[in-house]
């Protein structure tokens, strides 16, 4: 039987639609469809950031005394405390079956510890212009995460601006299933004449 690969990328693609700013419908859509067909996307600098924060909190985490970046100094110390000792950049995954289909569902844990998995995020905007309490709530990162790792009991987002640490804790009790979430994506898909499609992109191989 044909596997299909599916990530939380791709499902909050899909969820941005349902819940972007009113006005910009249409160019969530369109980013979802290139999402959908796999097209390859620029940088941008806010994504370039990023990454390289979370190379400094891992470079920390393993040994180094400072970030390379001092803008974000404290933020990167402050991650690197709470997942020193753990797997970095784990990848996973576990065959899901529903909708009369097999699914590969896959993911890349940023760090892993004595059954938390901790994901690492930096924000560009400062958190004082930005409204934290429950951002990550609907985000299929954690539902898909605790189904691929089902040892898991906590799932914490640790997120900075560079100079501050904001923490959210999930635990698999409280979050919705992979299989529920994959289900109302396929029915989207079906409904919007897109099935065909996400099984050209995105099977297994």
């Amino acid at each position: 039987m044909e596997r299909y690969l599916i990530t939380q990328s791709l499902l909050s693609s899909w969820l941005y639609v349902h819940n972007c700013w009113e006005g910009c419908e249409d160019d969530a859509m369109a980013d979802f469809l290139s999402t959908l067909r796999r097209e390859p996307k620029p940088e941008t600098e806010a994504m370039a950031e990023g990454k390289a924060f979370e190379e400094d909190v891992y470079r920390i985490a393993a040994g180094q005394l400072h970030a390379d970046n001092s803008k974000w100094e404290y933020g990167a110390q402050a991650i690197a405390s709470f997942i020193r000792g753990s797997q970095f950049q784990v990848k996973a995954s576990r065959e899901l079956n529903t909708c009369g289909m097999t699914f590969l569902v896959f993911g890349i844990l940023d760090a892993l510890r004595a059954g938390t998995i901790f994901d690492v995020k930096y924000k560009v905007k400062s958190f004082g212009s930005l409204d934290l309490a429950g951002s990550y709530l609907d985000s299929p990162q954690h539902p898909f995460y605790f189904y691929i790792v089902p040892e898991a009991k906590e799932f914490c987002y640790l997120v900075s601006d560079g100079s501050d640490l904001y923490m959210e804790r999930y635990t698999p009790d409280e979050t919705q299933t992979a299989a529920s979430l994959i289900t109302e994506f396929i029915q989207f898909l079906i409904s919007a004449n897109l099935l065909d499609e996400y099984k050209k992109y995105w099977i297994a191989k």
